[in-house]
């Protein structure tokens, strides 16, 4: 099982930053849901498809936050 810690602590860092109600706040809610399903899944189907949502999810984050400053 990957172990999410030091990224679930950072996106709710950085969501109570910017706040909950915000497209950062969004993005990062959306990634800490994806990465608790992709750590309790065994299916390797579901994982593949999580993986690629994650990485989705975590570019357009970077855009948002790169835009934010």
């Amino acid at each position: 099982m990957t172990d999410f810690t030091d990224t679930r602590s950072m996106l709710k860092k950085l969501a109570m930053a910017h706040g909950a109600e915000t497209p950062i706040g969004h993005a990062c809610h959306n990634l800490l849901e994806m990465t608790e399903n992709f750590a309790k899944t065994k299916d390797a189907d579901q994982q593949i498809q999580l993986k690629a949502n994650i990485n989705r999810e975590t570019a357009r984050l970077n855009t948002l936050v790169s835009q934010a400053h």
